[in-house]
């Protein structure tokens, strides 16, 4: 009797030890996705930025012409890949606008260089430097915060094109003619379009929007 009675005890602790290893476990893999695992991309919605972001570039340069893209390392930034890859695949489709060159941006994994954001206009200002034959710069890490001392420096300002996180330096850009695009998060609701949406552009509409010159006084 003692030894089933042992026994049965055994099992009961093994299963108890068993149980409190899969609760722990449960514990660290949802720790680890809900605070360190990179969020999972939205690819449709990464893909209808792209494409807009093509079809505005070409349209700005009526439909011919060069262009520098800038970009960061997609490590940090996975929907990066996303974006850029529609970006080419839409651009080609459009007409004969070319990419001249990538210029990617040495981040050093600081935090603050991610998607729409971190852009120096000392850095903007060699950019456009290094790319004397593009008539557009496409940036998909954010605008620079140019002075007026910096935009002196320009001899040529070309078209810009740029998805942008934060819009507080927009209005200032706009104003100075330093860029003629913006994509920027949706700020005006309700939102156009479906509100299931499944295509990439029914979800760039329903969660971006485009900002030119014609519409940058309705900005918040």
């Amino acid at each position: 009797m003692r030894s089933m009675s042992s026994g049965a005890s055994n099992v009961k602790t093994m299963l108890l030890i068993a149980a409190c290893i899969a609760v722990i476990s449960g514990c660290l893999a949802w720790i680890y996705f809900t605070q360190f695992a990179p969020p999972e991309a939205n690819a449709a919605l990464h893909q209808g930025i792209g494409q807009v972001m093509a079809e505005e570039t070409s349209k700005l340069l009526e439909h011919k012409g060069r262009v520098m893209i800038v970009t960061m390392e997609t490590s940090k930034a996975p929907e990066l890949n996303i974006q850029l890859a529609a970006f080419e695949k839409t651009l080609k489709k459009l007409g004969s606008v070319t990419i001249e060159r990538k210029f990617t941006l040495e981040t050093d994994d600081k935090p603050k260089y991610r998607t729409g954001a971190g852009l120096s206009g000392r850095r903007y200002l060699r950019i456009v430097q290094k790319s004397a034959e593009a008539q557009a710069i496409v940036s998909f890490v954010g605008v620079p915060d140019l002075t007026s001392d910096e935009i002196a420096k320009f001899e040529k300002m070309p078209h810009f094109v740029a998805e942008v996180r934060s819009v507080d330096k927009l209005k200032s850009l706009f104003d100075k003619k330093a860029i003629q695009v913006a994509i920027v998060s949706r700020f005006e609701f309700p939102a156009p379009g479906t509100k299931r949406p499944r295509t990439p552009r029914e979800w760039f509409d329903n969660r971006f929007q485009i900002v030119t010159a014609t519409n940058v006084a309705s900005l918040p």
